[in-house]
């Protein structure tokens, strides 16, 4: 099972299962799950009702079950631990269900997909994303991912399941869905960035530039040093950025600095800092220490 090859199983729908759930004390039967989310509905004649879908509902329980957020006992759906009350909260523990998977699961793709489009724009620009179909992007992930030569169907990423990854990734905060194209999805991490800044700040107001981007790196394995990013370079025969930060992470980090949702600080030798991609539009261009908003 994974989460690409269940359309319907898509963010939102997975939250309003668990919601349900943990709306009725964490215990939930199938029957009534099925009459909450896959109800008979009228035809606007009133002359017949729409054929309830229940598989449909399975298919997000699944999803759910993947993730660890549910399991069944008997004829109930039952939470494993407490669940999120939010989208936000729901995000979070998806992020780091999938960081911490091994790269035979099947939802490993999730994020070594991601990594593939930070190789992209490193080497290309997130501009050169606009002028390419859907098709051409799965082809080249399927590419790196070791399944140039299976046919669409077969392959753990293609147009079809494109489409649900898009879906997740926005909801993790890595991107935005909504774009004109033909893809509509252009990558951009500081969401997500955000939301893991209590992890990596550790309850520190400032951190040191180069621990930043190590801590950086493990949070979000597909960005800068991190495995899942090394590991494209590697597969795709790109040489890692080499003294400086990526496209996709400088600009990132120069937005969540602009935002004043951290504060990027150059003090002493330039040399010594961490170097951003360049941006001759940005007065910033290095820095030596992170500042963090308390209660972070």
């Amino acid at each position: 099972m994974s989460l690409l090859s269940t359309p319907t199983g898509r963010p939102d729908r997975v939250f309003s299962l668990i919601s349900l759930v943990r709306a009725m004390d964490g215990r939930l039967e199938q029957e009534a799950a099925l009459r909450w989310l896959a109800p008979a509905i009228r035809a606007t004649d009133e002359s017949s009702f729409s054929e309830p879908q229940p598989d449909r509902v399975r298919e997000v329980f699944r999803v759910a079950r993947d993730l660890k957020l549910l399991d069944a006992e008997g004829q109930a759906w039952v939470a494993k631990g407490e669940l999120p009350a939010t989208r936000r909260e729901l995000a979070t523990r998806v992020h780091a269900c999938l960081r911490e998977l091994p790269a035979e699961d099947p939802d490993a793709v999730m994020l070594r997909a991601y990594a593939w489009f930070a190789l992209f724009v490193e080497r290309d620009g997130c501009s050169a994303l606009l002028g390419r179909s859907a098709k051409e992007i799965s082809n080249d992930i399927a590419e790196a991912l070791g399944e140039g030569r299976a046919s669409d169907e077969d392959k753990v990423f293609n147009p079809t399941k494109f489409s649900a990854w898009k879906d997740w990734m926005a909801f993790l905060g890595l991107g935005w869905n909504d774009l004109p194209g033909a893809t509509g999805f252009q990558p951009e991490p500081s969401r997500r960035i955000i939301e893991e800044l209590s992890l990596i700040a550790a309850g520190r107001t400032r951190i040191e530039g180069h621990e930043f981007v190590s801590a950086l790196a493990g949070a979000l394995p597909y960005l800068d040093g991190g495995p899942l990013f090394e590991k494209a370079c590697a597969t795709q025969r790109v040489r890692p950025p080499e003294g400086q930060l990526s496209r996709l992470t400088s600009a990132a980090l120069r937005s969540l600095h602009d935002e004043e949702a951290l504060k990027l600080v150059m003090e002493g030798d330039a040399k010594k800092g961490v170097a951003l991609f360049p941006d001759r539009l940005h007065e910033l261009q290095f820095f030596s220490h992170v500042d963090f908003a308390r209660g972070v």
